[in-house]
This record gives structure tokens, C-alpha cells and sequence, in this order.
């Protein structure tokens, strides 16, 4: 099983990732992180979406801070599913859904307080502690905007940390195998948060994305940074 994770859109069609989608048949899901948009326009979201979806691929989606509202109902609208605040069972995965970022000091849309963020993330996986059966082992992501406070996936390039301690506290209480984030463009990396891989794969726009492999007899998982530049 493979699966491809992108980032912050914002707004700009990339032809390089297309062809990659197109010479890459294999890959069996594209999670798009968030900021699909620049603020708008929610027409967007569809014009992009439909140009994964059309070529036969899976779209799970969740909302960045720098989508406007109705950025839900857009996604929706589309042959993609929107993950906000949502759990969602595809093939060897289980995938925690939440988008949006903690406060940032642009006040853009789609910001929460951190206790939001803590209470909402946790109940997805209480939800699913409670619901699920053991005897059938799935690897767990956790897809989010926001990035965990304190990984290389939240440093900006003064080498501040501005992630979310919410996401990070769920993430050590609850340890997810992977965590999908973004939102802090110049942070591509790959970090640890104990056993938890924590993967911003950057920018669209920079052609920056990350691909799972997933070994769907063992479960056992190959987590990469790539370039759709050829």
C-alpha cells in the first residue's frame, strides 16, 4: 500500500506533481495536510481535488488555518472526504483527522486555542480505543495541519518552535505510528516524538511531498521525503 502526502497548496496548481501522479499509478491514497487555499477562493478546492481524483485516485483531506470558511463543505463537495474531526478506516490504515492550526499572530480563519485542539484530538482516539478490535492491527496516522510544539517539523528558520503542545500531548499519550503535518513551510523534515515518525513534508510549490509504503503482509512501513522535480 502506498500513500502520498502534500501540503500547503495555497492556491497554486503544480504540473510537476500531476505528471508524478500520472507516471506513479500505484500510489493508492494522496492526503492533502491543509491550506488548500490562500484565503480563497473556494473554487479552488475542486479545480485542484479534481485533477488527483480524475486520474483514479483517493483523497482524504484536512482544512490549514489559511482556508476560508465553507473550506469543509468544499472539500465535501468534491469526490475527496474531508478528515476534519474525523477517524477513517482505508485498507492497512487507520487515519485521526484535525485540521486548522493553534493561534498564530495573523489571526487567520482556521485557528483554534490549544485546549480545542487537546479535546477534540483526544476523543478521536478515545473514540476509537473504544470501538476497536485489537485482533485487527492497523498502522495509525494522525493527519493534521499544525505541527507538534518542539520537532523539526515547527521551527521557523529563527529556530523557534511554534507548534501545537496539544498535538504533542496527544501524541505521547496516545502514539500514533505516523503524524502528517505542515503548516510551517519552511520545516520539511522528518522527526521523532518517541516511536511517532512526525513528517512535514513542505510546500507543494517547492515540489516537496512525502510517500508511504506500507508492507501490507507485515504492516511494517517506509516513511520518505521526496521531490515530484524530476
Amino acid at each position: 500500500m502506498k500513500i502520498l502526502s502534500i501540503s500547503d497548496i495555497h492556491g497554486e496548481k503544480n504540473d510537476d506533481f500531476i505528471n508524478y501522479l500520472k507516471n506513479n499509478q500505484d500510489i493508492d491514497l494522496v492526503l492533502i495536510n491543509g491550506d488548500i487555499t490562500n484565503f480563497g477562493p473556494l473554487d479552488f478546492v475542486g479545480e485542484f481535488i479534481s485533477s488527483i481524483s480524475d486520474l483514479g485516485f483517493d483523497v482524504f483531506a484536512v482544512p490549514g488555518n489559511c482556508d476560508p470558511n465553507g473550506i469543509c463543505n468544499a472539500i465535501t463537495d468534491t469526490d475527496a472526504v474531508c478528515l476534519h474531526n474525523q477517524i477513517i478506516a482505508y485498507g492497512d490504515v487507520i487515519i485521526f483527522g484535525f485540521g486548522g492550526s493553534n493561534k498564530t499572530p495573523f489571526d487567520t480563519p482556521g485557528e483554534f486555542h490549544d485546549q480545542h485542539l487537546y479535546d477534540n484530538v483526544k476523543e478521536l482516539f478515545a473514540e476509537y480505543d473504544f470501538m476497536a478490535n485489537d485482533k485487527v492491527p492497523k498502522v495509525k496516522i494522525l493527519l493534521t495541519h499544525a505541527p507538534p510544539l518542539n520537532t523539526e517539523a515547527d521551527k521557523i528558520p529563527d529556530g523557534t518552535h511554534v507548534g501545537s503542545k496539544a498535538l504533542r500531548d496527544v501524541i505521547e499519550e496516545f502514539k500514533p505510528d505516523i503524524n502528517l503535518c505542515g503548516h510551517i513551510h519552511e520545516a520539511r523534515s522528518k522527526d521523532k516524538i518517541g516511536d511517532t515518525i512526525v513528517v512535514n513534508p513542505g510546500m507543494l510549490k517547492e515540489n516537496y511531498g512525502c510517500l508511504i509504503n506500507i508492507d501490507d503482509d507485515t504492516l511494517n512501513y517506509d516513511v520518505d521525503l521526496i521531490s515530484f522535480k524530476e
